[in-house]
């Protein structure tokens, strides 16, 4: 029989011509959202701690320590999985710089909307809703902001939970069960959610296949982890994140057993003030009850319980990379929560495009959400920016140095680097700040979680070993006289 070749390319090219807006949209944001990136880094405006642990990660491996954490004298994977990163180291080695690696991360996180876009499209039967509803994603608060925060492994991960979702959405096992793997890669709460995987398919009373695979997948990925790998990489240090959980227990077992004992102090810590903002905050731009309506909310319950339960208030805070899961997975809720209400609305009051509109409150709604992620004082250029670089070009690539919270990420290619701050508030170990070859001080800094003491000015001042090189608009450098006491590798 003679093949319709020209129906097969009609398909075709009406595929492609559906995917040419989302591609645009793809593209533009990118670009858009780097720049912002690049333009907060470039001009000293932003927290780089996390960036810098990154960064200098992936030097140190480049030059013999296997992602070396800096301030916690560990390799990176006694702290946590995030395997991702060493897929990719080569991206690093070819272009070993930040720019690189915020290019590299906004493309990650565009590339999310590829399979949401494709959910949608499939649950919707509306490439305009579905576009919609793309657009809403992206720019929700827990997505968008972690283009402008810092360089994290998570964002290099939802990609993959998105596509586990679409091929299992598209019963594809074979594709369902090589994403669910590739997601293994993220880090250790990942297996959480990837479980879920086997609660939906059992709700759904799908084959047994589709129940047990991501439950044992995740299973041996936590035991691989929890058991094997990380205890390996971390010695005899604890695992901390363990302490999140503060009075409700130092390991899940005993949060478990804090829940089946004291239930009442489970609820007082769930319903607590700030928890309900942050909840409030989350929810607000995906019109409130929208994921709700759907089933797959469920997908959302591993990360959200999570930052509930902690008492570490960071896991509270929406630009921040903690929400990344749970952000994905209430958008992945609402498309199926819009199908739902589009059926019922056409059964109602007759056919229309019920989706369309829904997409388009979604895109307004995550819009108007701006001021929950994007502060425009961010991007203004500080006064003091080409006093601090002209700073950075005093210091040598090969010395010891410690800097403002602002300028980890810009120093992060040495051995040795840290902030006042870790040494005097975090270790208590004040002594330490006198150890490092040049110091960076800005006097500007407003935030009292990052502002140098006087005293701490005053006693670099005071001390004979330590000479003035720089001091203009409040910027000053110190030097230390004599070899640098940090030179050997860690």
């Amino acid at each position: 029989m003679k093949r319709d070749t020209t129906s097969a390319s009609k398909v075709s090219a009406a595929m492609k011509g559906s995917l040419r807006p989302l591609a645009i949209l793809l593209g533009i944001y990118t670009l858009m959202f780097f720049a912002l990136a690049y333009r907060k880094y470039s001009i000293f405006a932003n927290d780089s701690a996390d960036t810098a642990i990154f960064v200098h990660a992936y030097w140190a491996t480049l030059h013999g320590k296997f992602f070396w954490h800096y301030f916690l004298n560990m390799c990176f994977f006694g702290d946590h999985g995030g395997f991702i990163l060493v897929a990719l180291l080569p991206v690093y080695a070819i272009v070993p710089t930040v720019p690189a690696l915020l290019f590299l991360q906004s493309a990650f996180i565009a590339v999310t909307g590829i399979p949401m876009y494709l959910i949608a499209r499939k649950a919707l039967q509306d490439q305009f809703a579905a576009l919609c509803v793309t657009a809403a994603f992206l720019l929700f608060p827990t997505i968008a902001s972690q283009h402008v925060n810092q360089i994290h492994d998570t964002q290099f991960i939802i990609v993959f939970l998105l596509f586990t979702f679409y091929f299992y959405y598209t019963e594809q096992f074979g594709r369902f069960v090589a994403f669910t793997l590739l997601s293994c890669l993220g880090k250790e709460n990942v297996p959480l959610t990837l479980m879920m995987f086997g609660v939906y398919a059992a709700l759904q009373r799908r084959h047994w296949k589709w129940i047990v695979t991501p439950v044992v997948v995740s299973i041996g990925a936590m035991a691989l982890l929890f058991k094997v790998v990380m205890p390996y990489y971390r010695g005899n240090q604890p695992y901390r994140s363990f302490a999140y959980f503060g009075p409700l227990g130092d390991t899940p077992l005993q949060v478990l057993k804090t829940a089946v004992s004291e239930p009442g102090k489970v609820f007082s810590v769930l319903f607590g003030a700030q928890n309900v903002v942050f909840f409030i905050q989350l929810i607000q731009p995906v019109a409130w009850i929208l994921p709700f309506l759907s089933l797959s909310i469920i997908f959302v319950l591993p990360d959200l319980l999570v930052n509930l339960l902690a008492d570490n208030v960071s896991l509270k805070v929406i630009r921040w990379h903690y929400n990344l899961t749970v952000g994905a997975f209430l958008f992945v809720s609402a498309i199926f929560s819009i199908q739902k209400l589009n059926a019922w609305l056409a059964n109602r009051f007759g056919a229309a495009r019920y989706a369309a509109g829904f997409g388009v409150l979604l895109a307004c709604l995550t819009l108007s959400s701006w001021t929950l992620w994007f502060d425009p004082n961010d991007y203004v250029r500080p006064p003091q920016a080409d006093t601090l670089e002209r700073a950075l070009a005093m210091i040598p690539g090969d010395q010891s140095v410690l800097v403002p919270q602002t300028m980890l990420a810009h120093v992060a290619k040495r051995w040795y680097f840290n902030t006042i701050q870790h040494w005097v508030y975090h270790e208590h170990k004040p002594e330490k700040i006198f150890d490092y070859k040049y110091i960076i001080i800005d006097a500007n800094e407003r935030r009292p979680a990052w502002s140098v003491p006087q005293e701490v000015i005053k006693a670099y001042a005071s001390n004979p070993s330590y000479e003035l090189m720089l001091n203009e608009q409040n910027v000053l450098v110190f030097r230390r006289a004599g070899q640098d006491i940090l030179q050997t590798k860690p």
